[in-house]
């Protein structure tokens, strides 16, 4: 197949968006789409491969696959397993063990399918990952799985006009992705077949018999990959806009040569550079910048930011001339047996740390003096749903959102054992949820309310204990679609759902109330980062104390313990009273952190809300 300089330019103008997107520069919130872009010169390009060796009756999967091994893994494997390395120097015991999953998936090209299982690409948390970027690699090589014998059957049975083959698979696939787009967003943006039309509208370029080209429709792909960038929007990608780059690149892919301006443009000697160098800087780029936010805990500054992203370009360009030309040309690794050895023992050695690492780190001395510092919890199950056998008596029942979630063991340690049924974003009260949780996850949390008052009078619990993220309250949940945003009635409403509450339980019920924990308003980047991340550094930039104005729960609080007073049978205690002082709440005392993210209270801060609480109001 013929070298086209103006693919590498294009090559250039899809790694460059997607850098910046990810090093956070203003202007670039689309800039992810050049993976987009990406997909679509692939298919484009191996397409043309698959097709030249057929017309020549020479094509092979053995020879296919070590193509692509050639391409892919000599470049990939030092990534790896420099980013194992430096997870396992800086990462506390919980991150690693993710990390490690996400080696060993990155290692079986299956992480699209792991990371598809977290909370979604955009998600703040999601840029401390290492290896996220590897989604897209997982993508394209599951992709070549599957298409080089699809074709080679199409081909064996006759068919030599491929492209209408393409298309019809191309639209299936894209009525897919439309189609989940709104109700499964993170198994549109992740899953092959989701995103296999992109591949396939390269590879139906590369079928289509070539007519003559058009620097006009040239102009207009540009426009389009242009567009992308500007109105793509992450919160709701994939959708239809998203079909505004890809169609675009389609249409450069077509129509721009090197006899044409767009052609010419696109052959300009620094954009075939960063091109060529494309695949090492899209591998590199992302470990380096998400160490560096993960060691600044948070967003770092500029200056560390531009370091990582300039290191990451001369890694890319070593990459390519040190590692990727060499393997390609038959200069390194010539012979397939000693590729075999070298990819087999690479991946193996990944397969290895991913799995050790994924259910206890390979941690350095230090890490026990990490795990005392922290007291970071033991997963709990969610939702917790406990009830003590029949005939045992139910002193109490915990009820509430994660931060009803948190007091689980400690209570149970104090008070002794009795009911638990908490779920993460629900509140306890009729017609409130979390204003965070869209309206279809409002039903599970009405059947989580709705649950309670039965195991109250089945069981005679003489004792409810609510917890919740009080801020948090949204009354109306149709109003976070039909206003996109949260409708918060104020205290009036809330004061109702108490009401209400109390009325559906036996007279004799009594109610305690645990008030919000402070929380930062908001988040700095040691909150982002989450107070483990911070402690777990020696000589790290933690933050010790919280301004207690600035806390959430700082003005709901009150309102809460003036409800109490003002019902019989209602007790409330403020956690405020035991985690802040006159000026400011604790994030440490004595050496140990009370949280371990920007919400959530570790056992040992957890602990001493529910012993100050247990003093109060006696026991239970």
């Amino acid at each position: 197949m013929q070298y086209r300089r103006e693919i590498e330019g294009l090559r250039a103008l899809a790694v460059i968006p997607v850098v910046l997107f990810h090093a956070g520069t203003p202007g670039f919130g689309g800039g992810f789409v050049g993976v987009d872009v990406f997909f679509v010169i692939s298919g484009y390009l191996i397409s043309g491969v698959i097709l030249a060796d057929l017309k020549q009756g020479r094509f092979s999967l053995a020879d296919f696959y070590e193509r692509r091994a050639r391409r892919i893994l000599p470049a990939l494997i030092p990534v790896l397993l420099t980013s194992a390395l430096a997870a396992w120097a800086v990462m506390i015991p919980d991150d690693f063990r993710r990390f490690a999953k996400g080696l060993g998936a990155s290692a079986v090209f299956a992480s699209n399918m792991m990371f598809a299982r977290g909370s979604g690409y955009f998600d703040d948390d999601e840029g401390f990952e290492p290896l996220l970027h590897t989604w897209s690699l997982s993508v394209e090589e599951q992709f070549y799985i599957l298409f080089p014998a699809l074709v080679m059957l199409l081909w064996w049975a006759g068919q030599r006009r491929l492209h209408p083959w393409f298309a019809g698979a191309a639209a299936v696939s894209l009525t897919g992705c439309l189609a989940l787009a709104g109700s499964h967003q993170t198994i549109a943006f992740y899953y092959l077949p989701t995103r296999a039309w992109e591949l396939l509208l390269g590879a139906f370029c590369m079928a289509l018999p070539q007519g003559r080209t058009n620097p006009w429709l040239a102009l207009s792909g540009l426009s389009l990959v242009l567009a992308g960038l500007a109105f793509v929007e992450a919160a709701s990608a994939p959708d239809w806009r998203l079909m505004l780059p890809v169609l675009g690149t389609a249409l450069l892919l077509r129509h721009a040569r090197p006899d044409n301006a767009f052609g010419s443009m696109l052959s300009l000697r620094p954009l075939v550079a960063i091109g060529s160098a494309s695949f090492g800087l899209y591998l590199w780029h992302n470990p380096l910048l998400a160490f560096a936010r993960y060691q600044w805990l948070g967003t770092p500054p500029i200056w560390l930011t531009a370091a990582a992203v300039a290191f990451s370009v001369l890694l890319g360009f070593g990459s390519l001339h040190l590692v990727e030309r060499p393997v390609r040309e038959r200069r390194m690794l010539a012979s397939r047996k000693a590729l075999a050895a070298f990819c087999i023992a690479g991946l193996a050695l990944c397969l290895g740390i991913g799995a050790a690492g994924a259910f206890g780190k390979l941690e350095p001395a230090s890490a026990a003096r990490r795990d005392a510092l922290l007291a970071y919890p033991a997963a709990l199950p969610q939702p917790v749903e406990h009830m003590p056998p029949a005939g045992v008596p139910v002193p109490y029942i915990l009820f509430g959102d994660s931060h009803a979630r948190q007091y689980v063991h400690v209570l149970a340690a104090r008070a002794g054992e009795g009911a638990m049924l908490t779920q993460a974003g629900c509140f306890s009260l009729p017609g409130v949820t979390n204003y965070s949780y869209a309206s279809s996850e409002a039903s599970a949390c009405v059947e989580h309310y709705t649950a309670l008052a039965g195991l109250v009078r089945q069981r005679a619990i003489p004792v409810v204990i609510i917890a919740n993220r009080w801020d948090r309250a949204l009354f109306d949940p149709s109003d976070f679609h039909r206003f996109g945003r949260a409708s918060r009635d104020g205290w009036p409403r809330l004061e109702a759902a108490l009401d209400q509450l109390r009325a559906s339980l036996p007279a004799a019920t009594r109610i305690v109330i645990i008030g919000s924990v402070p929380t930062a308003a908001s988040a700095g980047p040691e909150m982002v980062g989450g107070y483990m991340r911070c402690l777990a550094f020696v000589n790290a930039r933690c933050p010790q104390h919280l301004p207690r104005e600035d806390a959430e729960g700082y003005r709901i609080n009150p309102l809460l313990s003036r409800y109490a007073a003002t019902h019989p049978g209602v007790r409330f205690f403020d956690p405020q009273e035991v985690l802040c002082g006159p000026q400011a709440c604790d994030i440490v005392q004595h050496g140990k952190a009370l949280y371990f993210d920007d919400t959530h209270l570790t056992p040992h801060g957890a602990d001493r809300v529910i012993a100050r609480m247990l003093e109060r109001i006696g026991p239970i």
